[in-house]
């Protein structure tokens, strides 16, 4: 374990959690081994500080570490790594077979995003120098979010991928992030019209592997106003978009691997973007 007995009890679930995820009965047991002390109060507290600063997630009863995370902690990566991104002991999606899939339900949708990104750190980990596409309405992300979104942009070129975005208008705010792209490693594509039919849904691609999430209409709803009345980016509408992300509201998130499907999506995002033909 990386951290000693002594240290505090957010600290001991980290180095529980160093060799992949648990439930939370599993926990406290662990917990129980190295601080006989330890209650189940104590515990949930302790998981609801490491969540909320994206540390740990949490989905139903199961407890991981953060990948997002996981890349910038430095000595601990290495070995946390190596579990969270071994098809054995990471998380049933990246063993699926072609045409299965698995869903997961959130309640917040800056959990769902924090989980979305785990799930991608995952698969860009598997399936190194591939390209990445997707499809956003809007790409709130690198607005409300910027960090974690530049992170994730970081690794999948770090890997020898590209990270290839598109997002179906072009109102200014869709517009501001233009700069957050090289035109090269990664590009952007504003489409002016929907490709989907919903404002709710985002779709990516990565191998044979499909992401697919549904956030909350009322949140879709509230995030459409604001791209249709704010003009420029500033701290109000920073400060809306990031209130309209941290409310209640029901998202579901699809892991699936489907290779007729993935080539298809693929073929349909990969259009206005220059891909080299060795990938």
């Amino acid at each position: 374990m990386i951290f000693p007995v002594h240290q505090n009890l957010e600290q001991n679930i980290i180095g529980h959690l160093q060799k992949g995820p648990v439930s939370t009965t599993g926990l406290l047991t662990l917990l129980r081994k190295t601080r006989p002390r330890s209650t189940k109060q104590g515990m949930y507290t302790a998981l609801r500080k490491l969540i909320s600063t994206e540390i740990v997630l949490k989905h139903k009863k199961q407890i991981s570490l953060n990948i997002a995370w996981l890349t910038k902690v430095g000595s601990f990566v290495s070995l946390a790594e190596h579990f969270y991104t071994n098809v054995d002991r990471s998380g049933s999606f990246l063993g699926l077979a072609d045409g299965e899939k698995i869903k997961y339900e959130f309640r917040n949708l800056k959990v769902t995003d924090a989980f979305w990104n785990h799930v991608l750190y995952l698969l860009i980990e598997a399936h190194p120098k591939i390209p990445w596409l997707t499809y956003n309405p809007h790409c709130w992300f690198f607005l409300a979010r910027p960090e974690s979104e530049r992170a994730l942009q970081d690794f999948i070129i770090k890997n020898g991928g590209q990270y290839l975005l598109t997002v179906g208008d072009k109102k200014p705010l869709d517009r501001i992030i233009q700069r957050e792209f090289d035109g090269k490693r990664s590009q952007y594509f504003m489409r002016g019209t929907p490709l989907f039919q919903k404002n709710n849904y985002y779709a990516s691609v990565i191998g044979d592997y499909i992401i697919e999430v549904w956030i909350d209409p009322a949140q879709a709803k509230a995030i459409e106003h604001l791209y249709t009345v704010a003009a420029d980016i500033n701290a109000e509408i920073e400060g809306k978009l990031r209130d309209i992300i941290g409310s209640r509201g029901r998202t579901k998130l699809v892991v699936s691997q489907n290779r007729k499907k993935a080539e298809k999506l693929r073929h349909t995002l990969a259009k206005p973007f220059y891909i080299p033909r060795h990938t």
